[in-house]
């Protein structure tokens, strides 16, 4: 997380820094969750106060480079040059945005380093170091992987029957795999290898409605508060199109999500319960 940090507050952060930083938040809330017993509960709620802002404001400034890239994308491969120009100015449009979210995020990052982000994270080593261990980190990771699987198993037969449905299960997909992974590198075994890798194709799969979802929000805000009339309807005709094709997303996602593909997870994650190897 420190080096995603320093890698984005260099003034002007490429696009795959503001990825990573992104990711690493989520996987240093994953990791504080993991092993949640040996966090203070201050500094617990500190530091997953202080990435959750962090990542937010690095989730605005990655949604805006990833929506004008697909834009730029869409400009290139219109056969139409009429549509093809349209993309190419709504990309324009957008990237003019870039440096109000950059300076966002920088101004996210300054607020956590001023509040003592380094003192915090030492302590923290302190904490975890100096806590009292009753287990071994191999039986650890068992039993807590277990409880993160019960937890998520909740979720599994979930139709995806609107939005929000779909929306959940994404966040509790990521949740599970980044808490898995964290445990895979501290005690690795089969069936948590293979858990891992079939939540990334089901992460990936609702992914991209999710995307979609949120593009066609951002932009709606976007030309809500846009003052030039051309750019705001520019916005609103771009987010009717993100829409149609969340919805679009949506349907093809239903059809992924089989009875047997729910049934071959849960198999999969019940392996963790029972404790069994994969082969």
């Amino acid at each position: 997380m420190a080096r995603a940090v320093a890698a984005v507050a260099t003034g002007n952060p490429r696009a795959e820094a503001v990825h990573r930083l992104r990711i690493s938040a989520r996987r240093a809330t994953a990791a504080i969750t993991a092993f949640q017993p040996f966090v203070p509960r201050r500094q617990r709620r500190w530091f997953k106060k202080s990435l959750r802002r962090i990542r937010r404001a690095a989730g605005e400034a990655r949604d805006l480079d990833v929506l004008t890239s697909r834009c730029r994308a869409a400009a290139a491969a219109r056969q139409s040059a009429a549509a093809g120009v349209a993309r190419q100015r709504l990309a324009e449009m957008l990237a003019k945005k870039r440096p109000q979210t950059r300076r966002g995020l920088e101004d996210e990052i300054t607020r956590v380093q001023g509040c003592g982000w380094k003192k915090q994270t030492a302590a923290l080593l302190v904490a975890v170091e100096s806590a009292a261990m009753t287990e071994t980190i191999d039986s650890y990771a068992h039993r807590r992987s277990r409880r993160l699987v019960r937890r998520f198993l909740d979720h599994l037969d979930d139709r995806f029957r609107d939005d929000r449905e779909i929306h959940r299960m994404r966040i509790a997909t990521k949740k599970l795999r980044y808490a898995l992974e964290v445990f895979a590198a501290a005690a690795p075994t089969a069936e948590i290898a293979a858990c891992v890798r079939a939540l990334r194709r089901l992460q990936s799969r609702l992914g991209e409605f999710t995307d979609h979802v949120a593009a066609a929000e951002r932009l709606k805000l976007w030309s809500l508060r846009e003052a030039d009339d051309h750019a705001r309807r520019a916005f609103a005709h771009a987010s009717r199109q993100e829409s149609v094709s969340a919805k679009r997303a949506r349907r093809t996602c239903i059809r992924w999500w089989t009875a047997s593909r729910r049934e071959t997870l849960a198999r999969q994650l019940k392996r963790i319960l029972r404790g069994k190897k994969t082969a």
